[in-house]
């Protein structure tokens, strides 16, 4: 089947001869290039190089140590030169969506061949996606031929954090030409993470309309919120000027200031948009803190959340006794855990879910291969999108 890189994010204005002539798709050099047999060759140019590695999620991974703790990290991968232009093939690749930059004479550079980028907190990386078979991976994170819904972003008046903050809403397919009211998931982002990340990293919309478009899953509004209560927004528009990004700190981890928040969003949400209202018209999740955000949302709000996903992230049971319990005597119709195998999480995550069954409260767990990485998170939304609302 055809391989298609989807657009990510697109930022290139060329002003000037010297603008034009630096961009590197006008010099005819393709990077990276798909290949019918599902490998994927990377080109750079600079006849000066001394070296030029290759640095992504998609080569084998090595065992780092950070501390006293062990991680699973991409080896790099030598590009070989020839007439100035350096080349690099992988093997054949799954379906997915993928990063990687170039680490020329040991300084890590952005590949000037592609255009398509994301933020992840205050790094950027290049990135494609591709699709080897129909339904894999990289064919729900495409903008397929479906209708497809909208994203917006949208302010609102916090009186809670005492200032505006910024949404970003994914409205599904023929909102505004309609008058029907949806049901709504709540979707939270990580630390470090804003509102963007999950429209952006996450593919939101894409998994979104693809698996609306297939029947796998209900139409519903998405709004993802930034989880950094004193934050009001990304940096792109944030009030202070050049703010820079970075992973939060303690006291952004602590759940609090979101659970307070949570309300607020809700009430603008409902009188903003044409909701469908209650218990089971309600859905929360996130990743990381986002999960750590879902688990203590929904046990401060019994009865008001009829679905909750914690990817990466979960809390603890026994600490929270008389709260889970409130929880689930109001019969959530789920309660969903996904973590990785290879994720430090999965501690936390395998506990709760043990104290569960324990207990007897219904909770649905899922493990994958990995870590603590998008490429699992892209896939929990998709799994729990389809098991919303029905």
């Amino acid at each position: 089947m055809k391989k298609t890189i989807a657009t990510l994010f697109v930022s290139a204005i060329a002003v000037t001869a010297f603008a034009q002539q630096a961009l590197g798709p006008a010099s005819g050099i393709i990077s990276p290039e798909i290949n019918p047999d599902n490998t994927v060759t990377f080109r750079y140019v600079n006849p000066k190089a001394v070296t030029v590695q290759l640095s992504g999620d998609f080569l084998p991974t090595q065992k780092v140590k950070f501390g006293d703790r062990e991680f699973d990290a991409p080896m790099n991968a030598d590009l070989v030169e020839k007439d100035g232009v350096w080349t690099y093939t992988t093997k054949p690749l799954e379906g997915e969506l993928y990063s990687y930059n170039f680490i020329v004479n040991g300084k890590r550079e952005l590949d000037p061949s592609n255009v398509y980028m994301n933020r992840d907190i205050a790094t950027w990386t290049n990135t494609f996606t591709m699709s080897t078979k129909e339904g894999d991976a990289g064919h729900y994170y495409m903008n397929n031929n479906v209708p497809h819904g909208t994203i917006t972003k949208i302010w609102y008046d916090s009186d809670n954090a005492k200032m505006d903050r910024r949404l970003t809403v994914y409205l599904p397919a023929g909102y505004e030409k309609g008058k029907a009211k949806y049901p709504v998931l709540y979707l939270l982002h990580g630390s470090g993470g804003d509102e963007n990340a999950w429209s952006e990293l996450g593919r939101t919309a894409q998994i979104m309309d693809n698996l609306i478009a297939e029947g796998k899953a209900q139409p519903m509004i998405v709004v993802m919120p930034n989880g950094v209560v004193r934050n009001p927004s990304a940096p792109e528009v944030n009030e202070i000027n050049m703010f820079q990004p970075t992973m939060t700190n303690s006291r952004d981890q602590d759940t609090k200031p979101m659970e307070d928040e949570f309300p607020t969003i809700k009430k603008f949400v409902e009188t903003t948009f044409r909701v469908k209202t209650g218990q089971y018209n309600t859905a929360i999740a996130g990743l990381s803190m986002g999960g750590r955000h879902s688990f203590s949302i929904s046990r401060r709000y019994p009865g008001t959340i009829g679905y909750v996903g914690m990817f990466s992230g979960a809390g603890s049971g026994p600490e929270n006794e008389k709260e889970l319990k409130a929880l689930f005597a109001a019969k959530p119709k789920l309660y969903w855990i996904g973590v990785g195998s290879a994720d430090g999480v999965k501690v936390s995550a395998s506990a709760l879910r043990d104290y569960c069954n324990e207990k007897g409260y219904p909770c649905e767990y899922y493990e994958s291969d990995g870590g603590h990485i998008w490429k699992n998170w892209r896939v929990y939304l998709t799994i729990f999108a389809q098991k919303l609302f029905k």
